[in-house]
Order: structure tokens, then sequence, then C-alpha cells
């Protein structure tokens, strides 16, 4: 691109515009990490956002602007494995923790952390309270998948399931980063969140409760987090607290 045409610029946006209408690349940017467009699981909802670097924007401005180099990373709802990636560029692999629970997205996961140079734990279960089996209701678009009851066209899937509050023993993570179509409310209800600082997360109006949602975030408000007012994204929060790490 011309060094006259500014990156972020409207004559760049115009400019990628009209590549769209012609020719869709194979990977695409979004924040330095190259996201794949072209896979069977990402619809052309997906493929557009990921084409024009808007994919979970909200929650990598948050990783851009809270994460520290000292952090343990724990994400759940991994996705195509963009934000764990994020994550351990900045980080390291090792401080990085992520959990999918459809089977199905490993594959482009794994293509996603390969392209990129990193190699983040990735562990294919479900986080929720005791371990065994659970039952997973698969979208058509992945991002959907949910614990929640889905639409008529979900195809029900049995998948690992790993408690929650041993998993934190063992990671001990200081940040959080939670997107899981509605399964946040059982999941808060029941992590008991030692030694966690930090949490980015996506809430979802449209499958649960306005009331659920509100006593979700009363009790971590009870627990010592506070929402960052300064960081406030449609559906997306960021809530921290401090930490006597001497105890």
């Amino acid at each position: 691109m011309s060094k006259f045409i500014r990156p972020d610029g409207r004559t760049a946006r115009r400019l990628k515009k009209l590549r769209w209408t012609f020719s869709i690349p194979q990977w695409a940017d979004n924040r330095g990490i190259s996201l794949p467009t072209k896979h069977p699981l990402i619809a052309p909802g997906i493929q557009k956002k990921i084409y024009f670097g808007e994919y979970e924007a909200k929650e990598s401005d948050i990783v851009d602007k809270r994460l520290e180099a000292d952090d343990v990373v724990m994400e759940v709802g991994a996705g195509i494995g963009y934000l764990s990636a994020l994550c351990a560029k900045r980080i390291g692999n090792e401080r990085v923790h992520a959990y999918e629970a459809n089977p199905a997205m490993m594959d482009v996961i794994a293509a996603t952390h390969q392209k990129n140079g990193v190699s983040p734990r990735v562990v294919n279960a479900m986080m929720a309270r005791g371990s065994g089996v659970c039952t997973l209701h698969v979208e058509e678009e992945f991002w959907a998948s949910s614990t929640v009851t889905g639409t008529a066209s979900a195809k029900q899937v049995e998948v690992p399931q790993i408690d929650l509050n041993d998993e934190f023993d063992t990671v001990r993570p200081s940040f959080l980063i939670i997107d899981i179509e509605g399964g946040e409310i059982d999941f808060f209800e029941y992590a008991h969140l030692d030694g966690l600082r930090k949490i980015c997360i996506e809430t979802h109006p449209g499958m649960i409760s306005n009331e659920a949602i509100n006593s979700m975030f009363a009790a971590l408000i009870a627990k010592g987090f506070l929402i960052d007012f300064t960081l406030l994204r449609k559906n997306v929060f960021y809530l921290y607290r401090k930490l006597n790490l001497r105890q």
C-alpha cells in the first residue's frame, strides 16, 4: 500500500472493500494476528469481520489495554484461536490456557496458532461443575454453540467436561477471558475465582434474562471486582480487583 495512504484511513478501507468484491485472501490480519477466512466453519458474516479486522474487536481492545507480562490467561470459549494467539504473542505460550468445547474447532485453532507461530495450551473440553461428559448444542455458526438449548437445527454433541474449580487450582489464572454463549451464569455461580484479578466477559442478553445478568455482576462485585467504565463495550465488560498477594 502507498506510503501516502494511512493503513487505517478511509481510502485504505475503500480499497479493501473493493478488493472484497473480487478476491478474498486465505488469511487476514487482525491486530497483528493472521486469521483464516476460508474454512467451512467460518460463515460469511464472520468471514467479513475477519477480513475487515473487526473480529472480536472489543475483546482484543481490552486485551491490548489490560494484559500484562506477569498475567496467566485462561480463555474459556476459544473459538478460532484468535485471543489465545494474541495473548501468547504478548506474554508467551506457557502463560496462556485456552478451552473450547466444540471438537470441530480444534483444527481451526491449531491452524491459527501454527500460522502465527504460537503454541499455547489448548484443551477440548467444557468447563463446568464436576467432570465427565455434557451435551453441547452445536450451531451451524460455531460462535452460537452453547450448553443452553439452541435452535431446532443445532446438533447435540457429547463433549468432555472438566471441573472448572479443579482447573482454576491447577492453572491459577490472573486473567479470565470468557465467551460461552449464555453459559456464563452457571460458570460464575460455581467458580471460586481464587487469585483471579481480571475478567473480560461477553454477556448474552438475547439468551439469558436481564435479571440473571444483573445477579451475576452483583455476585462478582460482592467478591471485590469493579467494572472498568473506561472500557465499556456493547455486551463485553472488563472487571478487575486488587488482591493482597501475600495472603
